[in-house]
């Protein structure tokens, strides 16, 4: 009888065990779960922030490129010759991401200086006035990296790469200080 009760009480115990580690294992499980949903939820929240802000530059009459939608980004590469159009014709901004030494070496003229290691905490020095900005740096990687970060803070004016970097300019360049 001992031996009967030892062991329903260690059925019982088992049980207990099994049942704990059963609901450990479910709250685990809805955890996981809720992180999933909450990740899905903000995809598809950015995704249709994405589809807003391509609709609303087709309707202000700046369609995006089939790249620009394929890839999801807000900015368009623009060869020199564009970049200097933007410029002279559309009275687009410039703005230089390069580092202070590589801006010694030359800049395209009236460009904002603001490197891209201080982009972050210093984008609200660049004026967004809704006007067109043309970003360049050596050849054209940290450019389209501040592209993105500028887009994704909501900039407005439509954003140009300089695709090859400062060495794409077909215009004259000028020393600071010179």
């Amino acid at each position: 009888m001992v031996y009967a009760l030892l062991a329903l009480g260690l059925a019982c115990v088992l049980y207990l065990l099994n049942t704990a580690e059963h609901n450990r294992r479910a709250a685990d499980l809805k955890g996981e779960l809720r992180r999933q949903i909450a990740n899905l939820s903000e995809e598809l929240r950015l995704e249709r922030e994405k589809t807003r802000r391509f609709l609303a530059m087709i309707a202000a009459g700046d369609p995006p490129t089939p790249e620009m939608i394929e890839e999801g980004v807000f900015w368009r590469d623009a060869s020199g010759d564009e970049a200097r159009g933007l410029v002279e014709r559309d009275g687009a901004r410039v703005l230089d991401v390069r580092t202070d030494d590589e801006v010694a070496a030359g800049a395209v003229p009236g460009a904002l200086h603001l490197p891209i290691e201080q982009l972050e905490e210093r984008a609200a020095e660049l004026p967004d006035d809704g006007r067109p900005l043309v970003v360049y740096c050596a050849a054209g990687g940290r450019s389209a990296a501040a592209c993105e970060f500028l887009s994704q803070r909501g900039y407005r004016g439509a954003l140009h790469n300089l695709a090859g970097g400062v060495g794409a300019w077909p215009g004259p360049l000028e020393r600071p200080g010179a």
